[in-house]
């Protein structure tokens, strides 16, 4: 019996442990669409310890101060210096400045919340489709 104990406790530190790192996993698999953009203007993607995406018009790159199952934060953010047309310049700065505010995230399906310290929603994205 304590032999069936002893698995059953061992199977259930193995699913939390495989829990725990499907946050990051997921985040870091996929390449994520800001809702309510329209095509793929404002995109984010996570690997190797940075961050990269589209910002409106310009790409922007960064790096990762921080990364584990529920803790993100940026640093080092930089853009290239193409000229937007219309408000998209002032809506790609606005972006950029939420994304230095990033203290945590959510990944909940096909849906990631970036948070600032207080766990004020700033930005929230969906997985984008393979094309």
């Amino acid at each position: 019996m304590n032999k069936n104990l002893m698995l059953l406790a061992a199977l259930a530190l193995g699913g939390c442990a495989m829990t725990s790192g499907s946050n990051m996993t997921q985040l870091e698999a996929n390449t994520w669409q800001l809702q309510g953009a329209s095509a793929d203007a404002f995109t984010l993607q996570i690997a190797e310890g940075k961050v990269a995406g589209k910002g409106g018009c310009n790409r922007y790159f960064g790096g990762i101060t921080k990364l584990d199952d529920q803790t993100l934060t940026l640093a080092g953010l930089g853009s290239t210096r193409m000229a937007c047309m219309g408000d998209l310049m002032a809506k790609e700065g606005d972006y950029l400045q939420k994304l230095t505010q990033v203290a945590s995230y959510q990944v909940s399906g096909n849906q990631l919340v970036l948070k600032d310290a207080r766990q004020a929603t700033l930005l929230t994205f969906d997985a984008k489709l393979a094309e």
